[in-house]
């Protein structure tokens, strides 16, 4: 098939049944995984920053050379400066330092502009703080003032979680028509208020759960912020499933080292779940998204640790 540019390439992303990771840790039941990293961010988040920036051109509210800018962990950024190569806007991600260096490398070398905020005093490096996401918000809003540009606002927008509503939730429904469960770790809650909007829509009886973290200062980046989540409908939420660090590094490597599977540690987050759901429901079928890839997240000290001892 031939496209007119790579954007025309999101979405529809493979499902894989993680057969071989039941029957190794002697599940009952089924886990599935959508890959989000077949687009060209490598993330769930293209398709929000597709959705975002078409709507935006539709209603006239993002003007021709205008500048786009957001806060962001990486992976919406990441999208976002694949959109605007495209489309010719000039784009700025606002980032705390505490996110992986590979996804600023990435934003940059789709020709954007990263602007780097220091972390809080109390911070620890590597694991993004509520204060140290507090101090990136103050900065993207000083500068969209500045320059007069477009804010995504993907905390706020919600826009955000109508491209998961319209595109993931309903792919999933399609693939997976006799669905158990979905687990979601939520960062804007775009995500999971999306696919759980759509998904009790074709089947009511479809349990869908947040994935929390256990502590405080964990390392799980995009997410897991002890914050409200405006997005997060409490009617489609199920329960939260708490997932250590330590959890999410095992599922993470295990889902590359049984599967193939080079997801990234919100991916192992997730994982951590659905084995919990199971052990918990045995015989059920559970699904989770694969957000983005393992090589995003090589320079962190804990996946180094991790993987090398």
């Amino acid at each position: 098939m031939i496209h007119n540019n790579i954007l025309e390439t999101i979405g529809n992303t493979p499902m894989i049944d993680l057969e071989r990771i039941v029957k190794k840790h002697k599940l009952k039941g089924k886990i599935y995984a959508k890959i989000e990293f077949y687009s060209p961010g490598m993330s769930k988040k293209d398709r929000i920053a597709k959705y975002v920036i078409e709507k935006a051109e539709l209603e006239g509210t993002l003007k021709k050379g205008q500048h786009v800018i957001e806060q962001t962990s990486g992976n919406t950024g990441i999208g976002l400066a694949a959109v605007c190569a495209i489309k010719g806007y000039p784009f700025i991600a606002v980032m705390s330092e505490g996110n992986s260096i590979e996804r600023v490398i990435m934003i940059k070398q789709f020709g954007a502009k990263v602007v780097l905020v220091p972390q809080g005093v109390n911070s620890v490096k590597g694991k993004v703080s509520q204060e140290d996401i507090q101090l990136v918000e103050d900065e993207y809003n000083r500068l969209a003032k500045e320059l007069s540009a477009f804010q995504v606002g993907q905390f706020h927008n919600y826009s955000n979680a109508l491209a998961h509503y319209h595109s993931t939730g309903k792919e999933i429904a399609s693939d997976l028509p006799d669905l158990d469960a979905f687990v979601d770790f939520v960062g804007t809650g775009g995500t999971f208020e999306g696919i759980s909007k759509r998904l009790k829509e074709h089947n009511a009886g479809i349990k869908c759960f947040i994935v929390e973290p256990t502590e405080q200062q964990h390392i799980i980046q995009g997410g897991g912020y002890f914050r409200e989540v405006p997005f997060a409908d409490p009617n489609n939420c199920d329960g939260k499933i708490p997932v250590s660090n330590e959890d999410a590094l095992y599922w993470m490597n295990e889902m590359l080292s049984v599967e193939a599977i080079a997801g990234g540690i919100s991916s192992g987050a997730n994982l951590a779940a659905c084995v919990k759901y199971l052990q918990d429901n045995p015989g059920k079928t559970v699904a989770f998204l694969v957000n983005d890839p393992s090589v995003k997240y090589m320079s962190s000290p804990s996946v180094q640790q991790f993987i090398c001892g």
